[in-house]
């Protein structure tokens, strides 16, 4: 199915210019939920270690991205694509 009717648009005809402005189409509204947690260990007064996880896309949701929006492309108003699911990393670092 197409997120955009192909009817609704047509090309201006030759030497003329449309009555569409620049990024008129909005493409499909996403959010994503990120976090992070970070905990220092301090073994002596020059010593740490800091332990870092972090998470994007916690709840690994889908994110679509915009739709084609090339007029005469056959895959024109098709969501074709999708923003990365759920992302960890994981961090130690050990300063002196």
């Amino acid at each position: 199915t197409n997120f955009l009717n192909a009817a609704a648009f047509a090309p201006p005809a030759l030497g003329t210019l449309g009555n569409m402005g620049p990024l008129n189409v909005r493409g499909v509204s996403t959010w994503q939920f990120d976090m992070s947690l970070a905990r220092v260990f301090r073994f002596k007064e020059t010593q740490q270690l800091e332990f870092r996880a972090e998470a994007y896309n916690v709840t690994n949701s889908f994110r679509p991205v915009d739709p084609v929006t090339t007029l005469n492309s056959t895959l024109f108003g098709q969501i074709r694509d999708a923003l990365p699911p759920r992302i960890m990393q994981f961090a130690l670092k050990y300063a002196f």
